[in-house]
């Protein structure tokens, strides 16, 4: 899935019940990808679209994405999940995110919360007592990721966890931090972790149609199909997304930003939502005078 949240569940490794996979679509010939070419009079750096939980089916990457790699310098990502201190991640996790003592989930919601927090879990087969102590901004990870491991999609098959395995001696920056998005999603208000778990569970009950568009759009290199589902198909509040990825998007042009001051070739990684619509890192660039186009593939 490309939304911000779903790269959320990655980088907050929260345990997550898994599913028996179904196989995946397979990818369709495109002519383009979610791939662009920023320059400047010094540089240029590429930008790629990710989807942060994949399968086989997304491999082998087209040519002209492999050659920009293997030409960068330098490798940005939203977080380096593979030098992530698992132990003192889930601890975070577990800290900001569990009821102490006889305090529940229940306390927190209201009556339609709760009953479509069970209607997810009979949906899923999740018991819904394994999910009591724990906030709601966990629960609704843990919502958004079960539909997706259903269609059999991974971690780490992801688009940035591939390049990050092949980095090897690049220098890989990253623009967040696993705890950086940890703190971001769990310090929504208690009425906004309530709206978040809401629309996270609604959500999941559509979400086998919506992967498949999402995914077809991936596939195709539609800039535009992209943004606008990411728009229609989500039920999440217009705060939660514009703190999940609106006010993000800005910082992540700033990385970019610096590189194309500079000499330094950099090959740029982050959720495709960033970098789609007229608020995404494509845009901003372009505000900014840079020039930034879509790469073309050969058949």
């Amino acid at each position: 899935m490309l939304h911000t949240a779903r790269a959320l569940i990655f980088t907050c490794l929260v345990a997550l019940p898994h599913a028996g996979a179904q196989t995946a679509p397979a990818p369709r010939p495109a002519r383009k990808a979610l791939f662009w070419k920023a320059s400047s009079p010094t540089n240029v750096i590429y930008l790629l679209g990710s989807i942060h939980l994949g399968s086989k089916d997304l491999y082998p990457l087209p040519k002209e994405i492999e050659e920009a790699f293997a030409g960068s310098a330098v490798l940005l990502v939203e977080a380096d999940v593979r030098h992530v201190d698992m132990a003192k991640t889930q601890a975070m996790v577990l800290a900001k995110g569990m009821y102490a003592g006889e305090d529940s989930l229940w306390n927190h919601v209201s009556a339609g919360t709760r009953e479509k927090v069970e209607r997810f879990c009979a949906q899923f087969g999740i018991p819904p007592e394994g999910l009591v102590k724990l906030k709601p901004w966990v629960v609704a990870l843990r919502a958004a990721a079960v539909p997706m491991m259903k269609a059999g999609l991974d971690p780490n098959l992801g688009i940035d966890m591939y390049f990050l395995g092949k980095a090897d001696e690049k220098r890989i920056v990253e623009i967040e931090s696993a705890q950086w998005q940890i703190d971001l999603v769990s310090g929504f208000s208690p009425s906004l972790q309530e709206q978040f778990l809401s629309a996270a569970v609604e959500d999941a009950a559509d979400e086998e149609g919506n992967l498949k568009r999402l995914q077809d759009a991936w596939f195709t290199g539609d800039a535009q199909k992209l943004d606008a589902l990411i728009r229609e198909s989500s039920k999440m509040p217009k705060e939660i997304n514009k703190a999940l990825l609106k006010d993000r998007n800005p910082h992540m042009a700033d990385a970019a930003v610096q590189f194309l001051k500079g000499k330094e070739q950099a090959f740029l990684v982050v959720g495709a939502a960033h970098l789609v619509g007229p608020d995404g890192v494509v845009s901003l660039l372009q505000k900014r005078g840079y020039k930034v186009e879509q790469v073309s593939l050969k058949p």
